[in-house]
């Protein structure tokens, strides 16, 4: 009896076992499958505009499909993905801290010389348009790292809240051999200025070639000229067409200049010969001019010339992310 039992317990056991493995095996079939399904659910994208932005979500139950925009070539303004504009070339965003900038001063704010480096003073942050802004309490202003000379089309776009403006002030300032007045100097400046019959204009748009003689301006072209009042946040832009096809004269290109996004003057501006070996970028101060109390935030630089959709795109952006007005 033993023998017999034995010989019948053994095959049973051995089914059992193949019966485990089996549905075993189903049952990670069943899983993987299932795992692919959502991984395709989860990876199909879904374009909702707001205005000219774009930006893409993500909704299950649809066929995968790949997305169009290199994320990696193109602005990205908080979760929004901006599909028809090009990422710029030099970008300073701060947000608690300089990265791709330093502070510098003019020891004993002399004018006529150089800004120099300093670690005797610490940056300021404060509430930005997208995360932290740079403050400057006029004590010291800010070289931007690693621009190019901008010799060509560019565009140049940040946003710029002020509480105190002086005459020539410098909003902004890029260029080369700043010091070598009639010589080799050349460089574009924001900044303000009064006439002599004392109104206020602001902003300007300057530009200067020593080697080519050449001195222009770009201001607003309304009425009322003074655009810009204190303690309020404003998104400034400039874009300049060096293209033949811009119709200006010989030495010379076309200077567009915007306040949140509308045209408010054009006019022609110096086409410029940055020394690529020596160009400097400013913010808040220069090598002579009256510093003073403002907030930057998010400057961006491309070295091509934006379309008006594409300045509305960055604008309705920003606006759409922060709240900012």
């Amino acid at each position: 009896m033993k023998n017999e039992t034995g010989g019948i317990s053994r095959p049973l056991v051995l089914t059992i076992i193949v019966l485990l493995v089996a549905a075993a095996a189903i049952y990670a079939a069943v899983q993987e499958r299932s795992q692919k399904n959502k991984r395709a659910q989860e990876s199909v994208p879904v374009s909702t505009d707001t205005g000219n932005a774009q930006v893409t979500v993500a909704l299950p139950g649809l066929e995968p499909e790949k997305p169009e925009v290199d994320s990696s070539s193109k602005e990205i303004v908080g979760d929004v993905l901006l599909s028809n504009v090009p990422k710029a070339d030099f970008s300073y965003s701060f947000n608690g801290r300089l990265n791709d900038a330093v502070v510098v001063t003019r020891p004993d704010d002399e004018p006529g010389i150089y800004p120099e480096m300093t670690e005797d003073v610490y940056p300021l942050f404060t509430e930005g348009v997208e995360g932290e802004g740079l403050y400057l309490d006029g004590s010291y202003g800010v070289e931007l790292l690693g621009v190019e000379a901008l010799n060509e089309s560019y565009t140049i776009s940040f946003w710029f809240r002020a509480d105190e403006m002086f005459d020539w002030s410098p909003f902004l300032m890029i260029g080369s051999h700043l010091m070598d007045v009639g010589g080799s100097q050349s460089y574009l400046s924001l900044n303000k200025k009064t006439t002599e019959e004392g109104e206020e204009v602001v902003p300007i748009f300057n530009t200067i070639d020593a080697q080519l003689d050449n001195s222009c301006e770009v201001r607003p072209s309304m009425d009322h000229k003074k655009c810009i009042e204190l303690n309020e946040w404003y998104y400034i832009t400039v874009c300049v067409d060096a293209s033949a096809s811009s119709g200006a004269g010989e030495g010379r290109a076309m200077g567009y200049l915007y306040l949140n996004s509308e045209l408010i003057g054009s006019d022609e501006v110096s086409r410029l010969n940055m020394n690529p070996e020596s160009v400097k970028a400013y913010l808040g101060i220069s090598c002579h001019d009256e510093l003073f109390r403002a907030t930057y935030d998010e400057v961006h630089i491309w070295k091509q010339m934006l379309s008006e959709s594409q300045i509305s795109s960055m604008y309705t952006a920003y606006i759409g992310s922060s709240g900012a007005e």
